[in-house]
């Protein structure tokens, strides 16, 4: 008995042994060092030389690590894809290939995950790829990665990523607002979407909810809005693209994208047109702005924007409080603008609004950016379901004006309004009127109600 216990005792120290072993092999034979030896391999091909050859293959291993304090993040993730910014390597298998369209974007300057996702601080595969518990932010799929554009570009449009643009404008036309925050504003009936991109939904599960929500979130409120195929993935772009993060100063100073379709949208907004031509058409109060990149230098220009009484003594042009890019955008859409450009936008310019219909129009857009229009309707027709609410659904504010006065409805604005129950021991009904009051201006609600009451006048007028 004594002899068959040590026979035992013999084999189990032989198998931890070879455990301990085996721990120690892998601990020092970690799976990018492989990484590594296989990418100096492909290195050393390419090398005539033999005396170059043998010293490309004699590089030590080494952990490539970036450090991103103003991305507060630090990545690791060159340290398996060595040949991202080696053209020679367009050809090669991952993880060595180079990355095509970097553009501006270097690995030392903006890392790797800042757009791909993943865990920068991982050194193996799973980690590194964001496939472990509790981490938020794994690899997104390919298809979404540009989504990530909008993180750090959150002003004008990203070219080339229409999907953000639209996006961002169903968002904000489509009454999201009313049950949703944003950096601060909305409504607080829905989860607050300012750090959405952050949370461990997947796109697929974003893109599902946003075309049936109930089948998605059971009980949920949000109504369907019957968004498309395309719609909805125009939205999770948008939503992937929301994470607030903390950025340094150089990476703030290039949020916005000094493009040309965003010098012509500001053109339009601060009515250029109403004192210049380009190539003749327009007013002739200033100057013809046809080819002035090439009469004037880029920093003339640019202090011209600034402070045009300094440059040009005399003029009449006002001070605009441009940030750098922007005027950036102005001088790019001015190099190529033609008097084409400028007969489209005269032919899109409406005519001067009174007073009163500025309010109306103010209201108007308002109503649909703060997401009256999400419950109401853009044609106030109501009708969105609201179980246990009286109705059954959210009222229309067609015929508002037979039930409520005018200082009523702004009343009900500021303040929120609870709908009452269908059956008082029941449950309380999911859509209720937020209050305004501390997201709104006075005279923000009354442009809203001014917009309610001419759509009254409207329809008693037919």
């Amino acid at each position: 008995m004594e002899r068959r216990l040590q026979q035992i005792f013999f084999v189990l120290s032989i198998l931890a042994l070879g455990l301990i072993l085996a721990a120690a092999w892998q601990a020092n034979t970690p799976s990018w060092k492989t990484f590594q030896r296989n990418y100096l391999q492909l290195e050393a091909q390419e090398e005539p030389n033999a005396i170059t050859k043998a010293a490309v293959l004699a590089t030590p291993p080494e952990i490539h690590q970036v450090m991103l304090t103003g991305l507060q993040r630090v990545d690791r993730c060159t340290t398996c894809h060595l040949g991202v910014e080696d053209p020679t390597m367009k050809n090669a298998p991952e993880p060595y290939r180079y990355h095509a369209g970097l553009g501006p974007h270097v690995p030392s300057k903006f890392g790797c995950t800042i757009c791909h996702g993943g865990q920068g601080l991982a050194t193996d595969k799973d980690s590194a790829h964001g496939n472990v518990a509790f981490w938020q932010t794994p690899l997104l799929p390919k298809e979404y990665v540009r989504a990530s554009c909008g993180r750090c570009h959150k002003e004008g449009d990203v070219p080339d990523v229409p999907e953000l643009t639209e996006g961002r404008h169903l968002f904000e036309t489509q009454g999201c607002r009313g049950c949703h925050k944003l950096n601060g504003v909305g409504g607080s009936i829905g989860p607050d979407l300012t750090e959405e991109g952050a949370n461990l939904r997947s796109p697929e599960w974003l893109e599902r909810h946003f075309l049936a929500p109930n089948a998605v979130s059971s009980g949920s409120a949000m109504p369907n809005f019957h968004f498309t195929k395309e719609q909805a993935r125009d939205l999770t772009y948008y939503m992937l693209s929301l994470t607030n993060e903390e950025m340094g100063t150089y990476y703030s100073s290039v949020r916005l994208i000094p493009s040309p379709e965003y010098g012509r949208q500001l053109f339009v907004e601060k009515n250029c047109i109403t004192c210049h031509t380009i190539g003749g058409v327009g007013s002739k109060t200033g100057l013809d702005l046809l080819g002035v990149t090439k009469r004037h230098s880029t920093e003339w220009l640019d202090e011209q924007l600034v402070n045009p009484e300094l440059v040009y003594p005399g003029s009449s042009m006002p001070e605009y409080d441009l940030e750098t890019n922007a005027r950036k955008a102005l001088l790019a859409f001015l190099s190529s603008a033609t008097s084409e450009d400028m007969q489209s936008i005269l032919s899109k310019k409406p005519r001067a609004l009174t007073p009163e219909e500025v309010s109306v129009e103010v209201g108007k857009q308002d109503f649909a950016r703060f997401g009256c229009v999400g419950c109401h309707g853009t044609e106030l027709q109501g009708g969105v379901a609201n179980p246990n609410a009286q109705g059954g659904e959210v009222p229309s504010l067609l015929h508002v004006s037979d039930d409520y006065t005018k200082d009523e409805v702004i009343a009900i604005i500021r303040n929120g309004r609870v709908p009452p129950k269908d059956n008082v021991s029941g449950p309380t009904p999911p859509l209720y009127m937020p209050p305004w009051k501390n997201v709104l201006s006075d005279e923000d609600i009354n442009r809203i109600a001014d917009y309610l009451w001419s759509k009254q006048q409207k329809k008693e007028t037919w």
